[in-house]
């Protein structure tokens, strides 16, 4: 005689009003699909078939240690997780070798000036101006021009101090002039 299994809906909690079916609970002594004889089901112990490590059709089997879980998750470990900001310098064909991407993490009132700081590759003279790049003399004097941009749209050196929100993109173009 073959036994039925019961399931019991519960609203799957993601507010899209769908059902989701668990299992009803074991009687003691009633084996539960995927679980071997005397096996229970407890704190540290298999929850049935599936992929993992554990009890199951052979080594290698079984969901892992945790049961179905009914929520909406998974959750990132920190709320709105971590957020960045995307520094690209273009050295364009007259220095390859500057072309990088550097993400940034983000942090209240983080400045574009701080951002290419940040990326260890920019340094600033004196007079707030961008005088190196990768090493490359860019101050007065020299033939080389940069061009910041912040999420697309030119920025005067006069505003480097502009404050930049999570995600923004700041671009850094380096151009010779002949």
């Amino acid at each position: 005689m073959e036994e039925q299994q019961a399931y019991q809906s519960v609203d799957a909690g993601c507010g899209c009003d769908s059902l989701r079916a668990f299992p009803s609970p074991q009687t003691p002594g009633q084996q539960a699909p995927g679980q071997g004889p005397g096996q229970q089901f407890g704190p540290g112990q298999q929850f049935g078939p599936g992929f993992g490590p554990g009890p199951g059709p052979g080594p290698g089997f079984g969901p892992g240690p945790f049961p179905p879980f009914p929520g909406p998750g998974p959750f990132p470990p920190f709320p709105g997780g971590q957020r960045f900001v995307t520094v690209f310098i273009n050295g364009g064909r007259q220095f390859p070798w500057l072309t990088r991407n550097y993400n940034i993490p983000h942090r209240f009132g983080l400045t574009v000036r701080q951002a290419l700081t940040s990326t260890g590759a920019v340094q600033f003279g004196l007079g707030g101006q961008i005088v190196s790049v990768g090493g490359v003399y860019t101050g007065p004097g020299s033939n080389i021009q940069t061009t910041v941009r912040l999420n697309g749209r030119v920025l005067p050196p006069g505003l480097l101090n502009t404050q930049v929100q999570p995600g923004s993109f700041i671009s850094l173009d380096l151009n010779r002039l002949f």
